[in-house]
C-alpha cells in the first residue's frame, strides 16, 4: 500500500477490494470496488451511486488486515460519472463515515 500524496486532512492509501453499497433507505445492495481509504472514508467505483448527502452501510468483502470491520454507516460526499476507458463502473463515490 503506497500514501497517494494530496493535500487532505487525512493520509489516504491504495487498496482494491470488494464492496457491497447498501442504500440506507431502500435497502437495495449494489457491488462495487473500493480503490482507496482513509481515516474519514473511502472512494469507490460501482454501477449505482446515491446522491450525495444520503446514507449507505457500506460491507466490505475481504482486506481484513484494513477493515476492522464488516459493515459501516457512511455518507456519500459526491459522485461522478466515469468513462469505459478510466473504469469498468459507471460512477466513482466519495464516501466519508459516520
Amino acid at each position: 500500500m503506497t500514501a497517494l500524496a494530496y493535500q487532505r486532512s487525512s493520509q489516504r492509501f491504495e487498496i482494491e477490494a470488494p464492496v457491497i453499497l447498501e442504500d440506507f433507505r431502500t435497502g437495495f445492495d449494489y457491488k462495487g470496488v473500493i480503490f482507496n481509504y482513509c481515516a474519514d472514508g473511502v472512494y469507490l467505483e460501482a454501477d449505482y451511486a446515491p446522491r450525495p448527502g444520503r446514507k449507505v452501510h457500506i460491507k466490505v468483502n475481504g482486506a481484513r488486515h484494513v477493515f476492522l470491520n464488516d459493515s459501516y454507516l457512511a455518507e456519500i460526499r459526491w459522485r461522478r460519472p466515469l468513462s469505459d476507458e478510466i473504469s469498468d463502473y459507471y460512477f466513482g463515490i466519495g464516501v466519508q463515515y459516520c
